[in-house]
């Protein structure tokens, strides 16, 4: 019996025993492998990011963590459309 007073299918408890949906069985319960559809994968490794001051100062000054921040969302959003262009190109 659950919280609710209902008894679970087989005494099997989904929060133990979980409901999940999924490829390729849809509603599916328990520890079935989620098959993903294949589908090709673009990576890239970049350079690596520096920054000029590391450590418990640094994290605790707002406007260098913030213009960390702001480094490292530049740097990765110009290599994610370098990628898409490179994809594209080789279509």
């Amino acid at each position: 019996m659950n919280q609710w007073g209902l008894p679970w299918l087989y005494q099997i408890d989904p929060g133990i025993f979980p409901i999940y949906l999924g490829l390729p069985w849809g509603l599916s319960i328990g520890p079935l492998p989620n098959i993903p559809l294949p589908i090709q994968i673009h990576t890239r490794v970049c350079h690596p990011i520096t920054f000029e001051r590391y450590g418990f100062d640094a994290s605790r000054d707002r406007d260098y963590v913030n213009a960390c921040y702001e480094l490292v969302h530049n740097q990765m959003q110009e290599e994610l459309n370098q990628l898409v262009i490179d994809t594209q190109k080789s279509s």
